[in-house]
């Protein structure tokens, strides 16, 4: 059976970090959006305000088939909680679920999803209660992709990576910016997250002997860059376009996956062009593949009725 909207829950056995989803949509083609809340849906399904939005975009195919979907927001479930998504469909019959509930949940060893409801409307007050189901509940027709979160002693080494990064001591290498700004850093480090930092400084060239790289960008994105190879954590006030190039020039697959994500969810009628450009170059690539798809569903859906937008997105390309 199908609906416009359905929510499920999800209980952590370990603290989760889930990164993807797929549902069933119950119609050739349609937007949909994705929210997410850190508790159960019955005590919150008639309260946008306590949703979030982790994924949005556009479906294309074949009814009943499995829609695959990158979060855009990746959502971390603490062991011993129940969290809630709820998956909306502009259309109606957007979303299929199951009527077969005869367990009131499917689990492994890391996490539960648990039964969840129907409705007609996002935000009406009354959640399903029949024909079908079991109690007027249904079974989530999907998947969800996760991993399961460091244990103490990974959190002690990204704590110690931390402190590094912020206080760069007995740092014996710069590496300085487009506009001068020098860096000091650990070539061990460097050398560890990129081999082609490695390469620099284990060949004989003029960077081995002054122990500097220059990278030609702005002092924020190489600061931003070289806080990723220290820490891994990106910064999100940067050009996701300039440190998806970054990325790929050193390296960084983790780097390039999350600069792509972050182009394809942040699109706007004002930035669809550049985006455009900065992920065409790479859109073969495996990890950036998902996010080029991603950015033509969200823009197929501002397309219409903007035949300005449809020509320069067109020019771009």
């Amino acid at each position: 059976q199908s609906q416009s909207c359905y929510l499920f829950d999800v209980s952590a056995k370990k603290a989760v970090c889930i990164t993807a989803l797929s549902f069933v949509p119950g119609v050739h083609d349609g937007d949909f959006e994705i929210l997410w809340a850190s508790t159960r849906h019955e005590s919150v399904h008639q309260s946008q305000k306590e949703w979030v939005t982790v994924g949005k975009g556009y479906h294309a195919g074949q009814k009943g088939s499995h829609h695959h979907v990158a979060l855009q927001r990746h959502v971390t479930v603490p062991a011993g909680e129940r969290h809630a998504f709820f998956i909306i469909g502009q259309t109606v019959n957007a979303v299929c679920f199951s009527t077969d509930t005869s367990t009131a949940r499917v689990e492994n060893e890391d996490l539960q999803i648990h039964l969840g409801h129907f409705k007609s409307y996002a935000w009406e007050s009354q959640l399903s209660t029949g024909p079908f189901g079991h109690n007027g509940m249904q079974g989530f027709m999907g998947s969800l992709d996760y991993q399961v979160l460091q244990t103490r002693t990974v959190d002690s080494a990204l704590a110690t990576a931390s402190e590094l990064w912020s206080r760069r001591p007995f740092a014996d290498a710069q590496v300085v910016s487009a506009e001068g700004k020098a860096f000091p850093v650990h070539r061990a480090v460097l050398a560890a997250a990129s081999q082609v930092l490695e390469s620099a400084w284990t060949t004989p060239l003029r960077e081995k002997e002054e122990r500097q790289i220059r990278i030609d960008s702005s002092s924020d994105c190489v600061e931003s860059l070289l806080c990723f190879m220290y820490t891994g954590e990106e910064s999100s006030d940067t050009d996701p376009g300039e440190m998806l190039r970054l990325a790929h020039l050193f390296g960084l697959p983790s780097l390039v996956l999350l600069s792509a994500h972050r182009l394809a969810q942040d699109v706007t009628t004002a930035n669809a062009v550049s985006s455009v450009r900065a992920l065409r170059a790479y859109r073969e690539d495996p990890a950036v593949h998902p996010a080029w798809q991603m950015l033509l569903a969200n823009i197929q859906s501002m397309l219409a009725g903007d035949s300005r937008l449809l020509e320069e997105v067109l020019l771009s390309v």
